[in-house]
Order: C-alpha cells, then sequence, then structure tokens
C-alpha cells in the first residue's frame, strides 16, 4: 500500500485507542473541586430541561453565550428528571450550589463533558492522519488528548472545551473536502461542528470569515489563475452546503429560536456580547504585575506561553525548523491552521474582556502543528547511527524517548490539579502568579476540608472569596467576602485571584501581611488561599 494510501484510512483501533486514553486522562480527579461558572451551568441547564419539559421552549435561551451544547450534554449525561433540580423555578435555595445532592450530580454530570471532548480529540487525531498522515495523526491525539489546560477545562461542566474541539475539528474537516480532496461529505461535517460551535459561545462566528477564506485562498493557490466559472461555482456550492448545514444544525439543536425566532435569538445574543465581551471584565484583571481593566495586546501571546507544555513548544519550534522540507500538501496545511491560530487571538484580542480560557480554541491547533513538526523531525532521524559502536541507542529512539517524558510529565508533575500547570519554561507557577491572573477554584477543596475537621464544622460562619465555589463543599455556612468583614464570620477566606486584583480592599489591608493565617494552600510554586480566624471566632477566644 502506498503512503498516500496509507494516509487516506486511519486504523479504527488505534483512533478508538486515543479516545481511550484522553477519556482515561478526563476521568482522572474529575471530583476533586469546583470551578467558577459550573454551578450556573448546572443552574442554566436545569432551566433548559425545565423549559423541554414543560412545552416552555423560549426558556432554552438560558444565556447570550449560548451554552447550548454545555446544556444539552448535561441534560442528557444525568437525565432530565435530575438536571431540573437545579432550575431556578424548582429548587429554593439562595446558591444552587445548596441544593441537595449538587456534588454528586456535578462530578457525574462531568462524565459528560469528559467523553464529548475525547470524542472530539479522537476526530482531530484521524483528521490529522487523514491531512498529515499517520504520525502527526497519532501525536495529535496525544498532545491535544493530553495537554494540560485542555485536559483541565474539558473536565468542567463548561463551554470552552467543546467550543475549542469543535472549531478546530472543523477547520480540519474543510481542508479534508479543500486540500485533500475529500467528498463533500466533509463539508457536511464542518458545517455540522461549526454549528455545535456557535451553539456553545459566540467566538465561533470566526468560522464565518475563516471558512469562506480558506475556500477562497485553495481555489486561487491551486489553479494559480485566474478562477474560471466552473472553479467558482463550485466553490460557491461548497459555501453554501457548509452554511446550510451551519445553520440547520443551530436551528435544529436550539429549541428556542423555533419559538422566539432567529431575529429575536440572534438579537439578544448580540446585545449579550457588546455587554459582556466588548467591556471589560466589570471585577477587573491583573497582567505583569498589576491589576489592570484592559491588559492590551500582549496578554493573549504571555498568557498562551504560560500554558501550552514545553512539548507542544518543542514541536512548533522543529516545524519552523524544517519547514522548507516539508512536502507542499503538509506545509499548506500547517499554514492554515497558523492562520486560525493568528486570526483567533488577534480576534479575541480586540476584546476588552481578557481570560486565559478565552484563547482554548487555539491550543488543539497548535497541537496539531506540534505533531506535525515532532513527526518530520522524528522521520528525518536516523532508524540508527551510521557506527553503532559510537552510540547504542539509536537517535530515533532517543527522540522518542524524550517525546513520551515531556508528554507525561506535565501530568505527572500537575496532578490533580491540571488547571494549576504553567509551562516550566516560562518559570512556571511561581512566574505565573506575578505575571498573570491565576486561580480557579483550585485549591479550595483544601479549604473546605480544614474547615470540615474545625470543632463543630457545622455551625460555622466563613466569609469567603469566591464563596459559591466553596460553599457546596464546605459542611457549615457563610457568605461571599465583600468590602468588610462581618462581626459574626468566624474564618475569613481569601483567594489567589482576588487579592491579585485587590478586591475587597479594606480586608486585604486588614489581614494580609499584617495577620497571620491558620492555613495556607500551595500548589505548584502558587499560593492559591488563605484561611485567617474571624472577628467572632477571635472575640470568643479572648473571652475565654
Amino acid at each position: 500500500m502506498t503512503r498516500g494510501k496509507r494516509r487516506r484510512r486511519s486504523p479504527t483501533f488505534l483512533i478508538a485507542l486515543v479516545f481511550a486514553l484522553a477519556l482515561g486522562a478526563r476521568l482522572i480527579a474529575r471530583d476533586v473541586t469546583i470551578t467558577a461558572d459550573e454551578d450556573n451551568w448546572m443552574r442554566r441547564a436545569g432551566g433548559f430541561t425545565y423549559g423541554l419539559l414543560n412545552g416552555q421552549l423560549g426558556r432554552t435561551y438560558q444565556n447570550g453565550h449560548p451554552g447550548v451544547t454545555t446544556m444539552w450534554v448535561a441534560t442528557l449525561t444525568l437525565g432530565p428528571e435530575r438536571i431540573v433540580q437545579y432550575a431556578d423555578r424548582v429548587h429554593n435555595q439562595r446558591l444552587v450550589g445548596r441544593v441537595a445532592g449538587f456534588w454528586d450530580a456535578l462530578v457525574a454530570a462531568r462524565l459528560g463533558f469528559a467523553a464529548t471532548t475525547a470524542a472530539l480529540v479522537a476526530l482531530i487525531a484521524a483528521l490529522t492522519w487523514r491531512l498529515f498522515g499517520p504520525g502527526p495523526g497519532l501525536l495529535s491525539g496525544l498532545i491535544v488528548g493530553l495537554d494540560p489546560f485542555y485536559l483541565s477545562i474539558s473536565q468542567l461542566v463548561h463551554m470552552d472545551a467543546l467550543l475549542s474541539g469543535c472549531m478546530v475539528a472543523s477547520v480540519l474537516s474543510v481542508l479534508v473536502r479543500w486540500q485533500a480532496r475529500g467528498g463533500r461529505r466533509w463539508l457536511i461535517l464542518s458545517g455540522v461542528l461549526a454549528g455545535l460551535a456557535l451553539l456553545s459561545k459566540v467566538p465561533a462566528l470566526f468560522l464565518l470569515v475563516f471558512v469562506p477564506m480558506v475556500g477562497v485562498v485553495d481555489a486561487v493557490c491551486a489553479r494559480r489563475a485566474p478562477l474560471p466559472s466552473r472553479v467558482l461555482g463550485g466553490l460557491s456550492i461548497d459555501l453554501a452546503i457548509w452554511l446550510l448545514v451551519f445553520a440547520s444544525t443551530i436551528v435544529a439543536l436550539w429549541p428556542a429560536i423555533w419559538v422566539l425566532g432567529p431575529a429575536e435569538v440572534l438579537g439578544r445574543m448580540a446585545q449579550f456580547t457588546r455587554e459582556t465581551g466588548g467591556q471589560p471584565h466589570e471585577a477587573g484583571t491583573f497582567f505583569w504585575g498589576e491589576p489592570r481593566t484592559d491588559p492590551g495586546p500582549l496578554f493573549y501571546p504571555v498568557a498562551l506561553a504560560f500554558r501550552l507544555a514545553p512539548l507542544t513548544m518543542l514541536g512548533m519550534l522543529l516545524l519552523v525548523a524544517f519547514r522548507r522540507s516539508l512536502r507542499p500538501d503538509l506545509r499548506s496545511g500547517a499554514l492554515v491552521l497558523g492562520a486560525y491560530v493568528g486570526g483567533f487571538l488577534l480576534m479575541m484580542t480586540l476584546g476588552a474582556k481578557k481570560f486565559d480560557r478565552y484563547l482554548l480554541p487555539a491550543v488543539p491547533a497548535l497541537g496539531v502543528l506540534a505533531a506535525v513538526g515532532l513527526s518530520h523531525a522524528l522521520w528525518v532521524l536516523p532508524l540508527r547511527t551510521a557506527d553503532h559502536r559510537l552510540y547504542r541507542v539509536p537517535p530515533r529512539a532517543v527522540g522518542l524517548g524524550v517525546a513520551v517524558a515531556l508528554l507525561v510529565w506535565p501530568l505527572v508533575s500537575s496532578s490533580p490539579y491540571f488547571l494549576a500547570y504553567y509551562n516550566p519554561l516560562m518559570g512556571g507557577g511561581a512566574a505565573a502568579q506575578r505575571t498573570v491572573m491565576v486561580g480557579n477554584g483550585e485549591g479550595l477543596d483544601q479549604v473546605a476540608r480544614w474547615l470540615n475537621n474545625r470543632p463543630s464544622s457545622e455551625n460555622l460562619w466563613v466569609a469567603s472569596h469566591s464563596f459559591d465555589i466553596l460553599q457546596p463543599l464546605f459542611v457549615g455556612s457563610g457568605e461571599p467576602l465583600r468590602d468588610r468583614v462581618p462581626s459574626d464570620a468566624d474564618y475569613v477566606v481569601l483567594y489567589r485571584f482576588q487579592m491579585q486584583i485587590g478586591q475587597s480592599p479594606r480586608v486585604l489591608a486588614e489581614y494580609v501581611g499584617q495577620r497571620e493565617p491558620e492555613l495556607s494552600v500551595w500548589i505548584g510554586g502558587i499560593e492559591y488561599a488563605r484561611v485567617y480566624r474571624g472577628p467572632h471566632l477571635a472575640a470568643a477566644g479572648s473571652r475565654q
């Protein structure tokens, strides 16, 4: 069988192995902590299901993100009867995390997100195999599937991992059609994935510009002459099919459009995008050692460098180094993926509201590019040395060993807090906390465990940063920490990112550097949380 034929088909069992490995990694430590917004998405999924069960389809519009895929995955994983308990119209709790069984339901819902994102990893590997060959295909599955940043977000009841996998798989599918000369079924697959991406989050609108540009550029470069009407007609049909499938997917899976109409739904989404993405985060952010409203154009390049794994960086460097020796078809595919990454990051930089997870759709594409670079570098290494007496280990085996070590080490070193991994080439967590905003719930599980072990813990009252994350894990009660510590607070919990942006400044001035914490939580060189004795407990102690 020729190399070209081998590239056209990927062995099912190898892609299944990639899926199993990606899924297994996503099931590790999924029950450790809670992250910001997961409670909101459980609540929204409950409201979504409430609308379905009661024939109130307009209620399937829960948010302008819009997060429809997130709500579908949560509903299908838990079942409608279980998830509907977390709808605002069903529970009577001030915070949804206080609903009975919330923590167990959240952990169970994460299974669906782990399986869905693992399937997207396997699809990316299969498409990469089809475009670039077996080596890049398998390596892309491993690099993307085990990337600590993408893996950590994939474990959550959230939107960004679904958005990222669908966007990159959509671009790869359309490349199979236009660069690998696949049939139009690949356009259908790409359109479905693009529709799912937009149902996940608004930044997928980038594909509405990028995909047609890829089609036009590919048609021009392939012919190197003025395009005949036949070629333009074929491209127009391709784009029409893609857009039709894209729109049909959105309409089919979002019942709110059926009753409210597309104009109303799109209008709400546009207003939401203007009010959120177009404005800085209301609490501010942190960059380069100080709180800022808008961290500026350098934020995403710096944040990306901190979030990438060393193997991904190495692979991209090798791709650049060996670019001239790549076959033209491989080089053109890599250029398209590079343009996707650059264009997406540029689009996100234009927005005033910036967080590192907003750049996640670039990470799987960078993983594919790294896989192409690593595979090519390993291919050009000799299978064995000319003089085996000088070198006992073949160079290609050494290269594979280094790649495997760099692949596995980030997960081993950061487990069970994969989200706390920061690139050691950039200085790791210690440098990250001085440079970018860190902390999305990591370590609050340790705070909750410590509080739960205090005497009469069920009677404790805690004032805490990120209380919505802490309270489902804590047996006592409490409230979010505001500008003053309430007099009835037994303990005060300060969290890293709020300390970085200077939230609750009076409290920070009163406690940080002035009092000794009862507990400090350190993970990967970052101090994530501090617990201080509060006024109520301090007063009780002074009376004894």
